[in-house]
């Protein structure tokens, strides 16, 4: 795909560092070192311009572009330049600061809209009320979550088989790593104590999966 970043800091520079190998990227930021910067680090054509003006966007290629994903520092650039993307039939996707932006953004057309800052936080508080939790992820809208734990040695789940756990529609073990080797589990894997397993758990179902699997 060809997809344009405006923004190259932390966030615009990762995200470019991770799609480069797959994907035609055009970088534009406003600041000529970071431009500097991305040019020499990153497999892609580099701007160096105000990325609200539509000559920067029609130098990017914009009329030719899947994406656009502006990840400034600024909510008003983000807003302004996907606006202006969006008038050329490109799905945009937008970083926001202030929750309260979100609903905004998305009445104005901004087809997704993120805020890094506040996943991070989310993602804290998510760990610190899952004591044991190893890491997680968010599936869909948060009906789901996908749950990366150890088994503990006194757990309830410990050296038994999957079958015999009653997940039904609450959980799905979805991958054992037993050893460092990743596992694709059958209702007859044995779950041992230091096993690590990745779950899917319903929304709601998380108290059940603790005492099933951690205490």
């Amino acid at each position: 795909m060809y997809i344009i970043i405006s923004g190259l800091g932390r966030v615009g520079f990762t995200l470019a560092k991770y799609l480069e190998k797959k994907h035609d990227l055009v970088l534009i930021d406003i600041n000529p070192k970071k431009c500097e910067i991305a040019s020499n680090e990153i497999d892609g054509i580099v701007i160096n311009g105000d990325c609200t003006k539509i000559k920067i966007l029609e130098d990017a290629g914009i009329d030719n572009a899947d994406y656009y994903i502006a990840v400034t520092g600024k909510d008003e650039v983000n807003l302004l330049s996907s606006l202006l993307a969006k008038s050329y039939g490109v799905k945009t996707i937008a970083r926001i600061s202030e929750l309260e932006y979100k609903d905004v953004f998305e009445r104005l057309g901004i087809d997704i809209t993120i805020s890094p800052e506040i996943i991070a936080a989310k993602y804290i508080e998510k760990l610190i009320e899952r004591p044991g939790i190893i890491d997680l992820a968010i599936v869909g809208r948060g009906e789901a979550e996908i749950l990366e734990l150890k088994i503990s040695k006194n757990s309830r789940a410990a050296n038994k088989k999957i079958k015999d756990l009653g997940g039904g529609k609450d959980f799905l073990i979805i991958s054992v790593f037993e050893n460092g080797n990743l596992i694709i589990p059958s209702g007859e894997t044995l779950l041992k104590p230091g096993d690590r397993i990745l779950v899917l758990v319903k929304r709601g179902c998380e108290d059940k999966i603790k005492k099933l699997f951690l205490e």
